[in-house]
């Protein structure tokens, strides 16, 4: 059901899209050149943009979907080129190559600069320039059963030493030695298993337009791995037929049942599930070091470097970030039960810290007895608009592979998968 809205909302996005350009055809050029054009994955926009041209007559906005707007970058010589680009993957060595400064908007006061998270708005910044503005932001995220809230230390947070020693204290075996239950398989979460390796240091990011890393460190993740999971679950094997056999449901039931003690997701996903939902579930934010790991896929926004609307763009992205525009968003995504579909702002919490602290707790109240803590949020380095799928390909796999692995020397080479990954991306 939810990949048919999902699959609705992008219908909607392309409809706006082809019925103002259609219906302009026959304007004049003034008119034309107050239409404001947005590219963005994020089918969410077209609510947004909905909502502005309601009280924005001068300059009217209409969406174009982009799959990866990274990627599309530039536009090419045939089609109309976008005023304004949202998405992620935006950031780059040479961000004026495409985006404007957008210094002259805090300069003019069209927008404060404070109202950010400091963190994510430093990361829009090229040598103390600003192009881009952070838009939203997700968080990696333990959930457990109320009922097993006393096994659960912490108040807010738990780092992956306590994850261990509480998810190993909660493992149990019948007479026969099996696992009944196991709180926590970490090699059963390809999503956990990245995670762990950014915690460990593996420190991946694009320089010079390659990907690269240290391998010491992202070895070390997998040893990581590998003593947790033979010390506490006796073996990969083992982590691996409990997994198979109990955890074979959603997330939150995997907890609900007692079946583990903590399952992994993200904040985008928890509080999509916890919305309109009483599941019996609570949660904690994943640190390590006081450090929580923002998810790779951030969003952020920019102006186009050629736009032909630069007013109306200016406009548009200082109502974007008003607090109360994005108190309307959510407030209109609740009167119209559309919030089930995508979470929060753009799909996660607002990069606007007032909008994420005040805002949107009253529609998700869950949020009240655990924020993100703000001093704690680590952005994460600059990656390429390719990422999602090395990461899936390349790094996930063999991380996994070394882990679970009685011989290493045996493992296929990080190398090799990214030759195999570029061949089947580029050939």
């Amino acid at each position: 059901m939810l990949k048919n809205q999902s699959k609705l909302l992008k219908t909607i996005a392309l409809a706006l899209v082809s019925l103002t350009f259609f219906t302009g055809c026959g304007k004049k050029k003034d008119v034309q050149a107050r239409r404001i054009v947005i590219w963005t994955s994020n089918s969410e926009f077209a609510q947004y943009v909905e909502l502005f041209n309601k009280t924005h007559k001068e300059n009217s906005a209409v969406l174009v979907y982009k799959e990866n707007p990274a990627l599309s970058m530039p536009p090419a010589r045939d089609e109309v080129a976008p005023d304004i680009v949202v998405g992620s993957w935006l950031r780059t060595d040479n961000p004026k190559k495409y985006y404007k400064s957008l210094d002259y908007i805090f300069d003019n006061r069209k927008l404060t600069s404070d109202v950010f998270y400091p963190q994510l708005l430093t990361a829009g910044q090229k040598k103390g320039v600003q192009y881009l503005l952070p838009v939203s932001f997700n968080l990696p995220a333990l959930v457990f059963s109320n009922e097993n809230k006393d096994l659960v230390p912490d108040n807010y947070t738990l780092t992956l030493e306590q994850l261990r020693k509480a998810g190993s204290a909660y493992n149990e075996k019948n007479k026969k030695g099996a696992y009944t239950k196991m709180g926590f398989t970490p090699l059963s979460n390809n999503e956990f298993i990245y995670l762990a390796t950014k915690i460990y240091g593996a420190n991946f990011r694009e320089e010079k337009g390659e990907i690269v890393w240290s391998a010491a460190n992202l070895s070390k993740s997998a040893d990581e791995l590998s003593d947790w999971v033979i010390k506490e679950n006796t073996s990969a094997q083992t982590e691996e037929d409990f997994s198979y056999k109990y955890l074979f449901m959603p997330y939150y039931r995997q907890v609900t049942t007692n079946r583990t003690l903590f399952a992994y997701t993200t904040s985008d996903q928890l509080f999509k599930a916890m919305k309109d939902q009483d599941l019996g579930i609570d949660y904690r934010w994943i640190v390590q070091d006081r450090n929580l790991p923002i998810e790779d896929s951030f969003t952020m926004m920019g102006i186009y470097k050629k736009s032909k609307n630069l007013v109306g763009a200016t406009e548009f992205i200082s109502w974007f970030f008003q607090s109360e525009n994005q108190r309307a968003i959510l407030e209109r995504k609740d009167r119209l039960n559309l919030e089930t579909e995508i979470f929060g702002i753009a799909g996660g919490f607002s990069a606007i810290r007032d909008v994420t602290e005040h805002i949107l707790p009253v529609f998700y109240t869950q949020l009240l007895t655990n924020l993100p803590p703000a001093q704690m949020l680590s952005v994460p380095n600059q990656l390429p608009a390719r990422w999602e799928s090395y990461k899936t390909m390349v790094v996930e796999p063999y991380v996994k592979a070394l882990a679970t692995s009685d011989n290493t020397e045996n493992v296929t080479t990080i190398l090799a998968l990214e030759s195999e990954w570029r061949r089947k991306v580029f050939d």
